[in-house]
């Protein structure tokens, strides 16, 4: 009998996954920034046990009646996001550990908001937090003695989605034929379009309907038209060269400026629609102007990855 000897099948290198630690940073009330993961992070540092970056917490509204069996499903909302770290807090003297641990806390409130962000570059996604404190930690021992705790925070997010990477598009009116032609011998007819922007959409990758902005860069005569779908705005006055107006239709935010001053009753009342989810949405911008016309778009997502 023959005996051969082989050494044992492994993966080839390159198909090996690059596995990492998700970068996370927090982004406090004052502006200051802690990385949370990864070499850049010491104290705080996250432990496991994360809660908040998966699916949020959906209600599904119902209706239903004794004469028909079942429900019928009318739609859902989505209340504020619960978050919970875990983080540890270490230093090598017990001046350094007070420190940390105040300059961290102080980067906290409870009615303001600071910055969760997870990912970098494309992917980077962020969420706004606000502490929530019942005055129930305590020290099971004496960091001034051990140099390190645990600490455990809660955190809620009252704009519950996760939001990616503005989406941005800027346009102008297409250059057009003049309509009386420079050529003597050039008999055809070129209406100058006042509206162009034709090939105007944006994109929302995200899991929700997202509102836009729009940044409307001088000149245009009164009467630019702008909107989503069949919700259009016509604003009734001039932008001059040099000016910028600002429209965001977001109706948690909303926001109607030239040049910082406020505009909102010189457009009444409006009703602004979103950008569904998924695919490429058309725009409608019209304007006899000349100036650059931005629309952008912050994409909610259910989840941080």
């Amino acid at each position: 009998m023959s005996i051969v000897f082989a050494a044992p099948y492994s993966e080839p290198e390159d198909s090996v996954p690059e596995w990492g630690v998700r970068p996370m940073k927090w982004i406090g009330v004052d502006g200051t920034v802690w990385p949370l993961t990864g070499t850049g992070s010491s104290s705080p540092r996250m432990l496991p046990g994360v809660k908040g970056l998966h699916m949020p917490r959906f209600d599904v509204h119902t209706s239903s009646t004794p004469l028909v069996p079942g429900e019928e499903i009318l739609g859902y909302s989505t209340p504020a996001r619960d978050v919970e770290w875990r983080l540890l807090f270490r230093a090598s003297s017990a001046p350094d550990w007070e420190a940390r641990h105040a300059d961290f806390f102080d980067s906290l409130h409870p009615v303001e908001t600071g910055r969760w962000l997870v990912g970098e570059g494309d992917a980077q996604r962020r969420l706004d937090l606000r502490g929530e404190f019942d005055g129930s930690h305590y020290f099971p021992r004496d960091p001034f003695v051990t140099g390190r705790a645990q600490i455990g925070l809660r955190l809620s997010a009252p704009r519950p989605f996760w939001v990616g990477k503005t989406i941005s598009r800027t346009y102008q009116a297409e250059a057009e034929p003049d309509f009386i032609p420079s050529d003597p011998d050039d008999q055809n007819y070129y209406p100058t379009s006042v509206t162009g922007y034709s090939s105007a959409r944006i994109r929302n990758p995200g899991n929700e309907p997202a509102y836009v902005r729009w940044t409307v860069a001088g000149p245009h005569p009164p009467g630019v038209t702008l909107g989503v779908g069949t919700f259009l705005v016509t604003v009734p006055f001039e932008i001059p060269e040099g000016s910028t107006f600002i429209l965001n239709t977001d109706p948690t935010v909303p926001t109607t400026t030239l040049d910082g001053e406020d505009r909102t009753s010189q457009l009444g009342f409006q009703v602004f629609a979103p950008v569904p989810p998924g695919g490429a949405s058309k725009l409608v911008i019209a304007s006899g102007g000349t100036g650059e016309i931005t629309v952008e778009l912050d994409p909610l997502y259910w989840r941080a990855f």
